[in-house]
């Protein structure tokens, strides 16, 4: 089974997205109890209806991130990658031995 990276960025990036499609539809049904005149118990018994609304907003939001994205490459665009420790992303399997004759891969002794 292959190992995938997921880096800790995107974990973030993709919290609060959900966090934020989860409370813009807090607000909606806050705007709905008042627009309606009901109950504010509404908040509560409504819940399941506004988790389910979070993942509707979170799944067309990734829909648009997906063809923002891919338009972005018809057009010739490339992201630039923020890997700073890339040695992290190589499987186990690979190992890549340096060669000594280079200066810039001696480890230098105190």
């Amino acid at each position: 089974m292959p190992y995938y990276y997921i880096p800790s960025r995107r974990i973030r990036t993709e919290l609060i997205s959900l966090l934020v499609c989860f409370l813009v539809a807090v607000g909606l049904n806050v705007y709905a109890i008042i627009h309606y005149n009901a109950p504010l118990s509404e908040l509560w018994t409504s819940l399941l209806y506004v988790l389910e609304a979070s993942a509707v907003l979170y799944a067309v939001w990734i829909i648009l991130r997906l063809l923002v994205f891919g338009i972005a490459r018809l057009f010739g665009y490339k992201p630039k990658h923020k890997h700073r420790h890339a040695h992290r992303f190589r499987s186990s399997h690979h190992h890549h031995h340096h060669s000594h004759s280079n200066p810039s891969n001696r480890q230098i002794e105190p």
